[in-house]
């Protein structure tokens, strides 16, 4: 039942002939992957339940454009279908997204108003793994709905010790240099 109003309403007729509304509302629709059924209580006719079940692929799938490390990768697969696809042209990736619900890139992958419109509202989430946003299309990403995050953190302890490493360098050499005599 998964539409794209903002509200869904169904309207029955239990047993009893009284007419039953229900009504579900929310910000986004719902997945594909969940159905919702009424089921008539065991003995009495004049209850009705509803039931949300999850279908059997209920986990969202998300698709990686680019490396990340192994570490990160287990973490997405113990809660998500993962889709590892590397240096995907941009028709290839058009072609992918609408079958994925997340997307994660690093600096290589611009995604442009094109992903987002191919995506046909199913892409969610486009995680940036570093730092800035500069190759995703933040006014698409807001026009479909599309939350857009990064780790502006990530490699800080990574630069520092690239900082320290070259300071040291740098001492080294000077040292070098003060015993020949330069």
């Amino acid at each position: 039942m998964a539409t794209s109003s903002a509200s869904q309403s169904l309207r029955l007729r239990n047993p009893t002939t009284t007419t039953t509304s229900l009504s579900l509302s929310s910000k986004l629709p719902l997945s594909s992957a969940f159905s919702v059924s009424l089921r008539p209580r065991r003995a009495s006719y004049r209850r009705l339940v509803l039931v949300v079940s999850a279908g059997l692929d209920a986990k969202p799938t998300i698709l990686v454009a680019e490396k990340l490390g192994e570490a990160g990768l287990n973490l997405l697969k113990d809660c998500a279908n993962v889709d590892c696809s590397y240096n995907l042209s941009p028709e290839e990736l058009c072609t992918k997204i609408s079958l994925c619900d997340a997307l994660i890139v690093r600096s290589g992958t611009k995604v442009s108003r094109e992903v987002f419109e191919s995506s046909g509202g199913r892409l969610k989430v486009v995680g940036r793994a570093g730092v800035g946003i500069d190759n995703v299309d933040l006014a698409a990403a807001t026009e479909h709905g599309c939350l857009v995050v990064n780790a502006p953190t990530a490699n800080t302890v990574a630069a520092a010790e690239h900082g320290i490493a070259l300071l040291a360098a740098m001492a080294r050499r000077r040292a070098r240099d003060r015993s020949l005599g330069r």
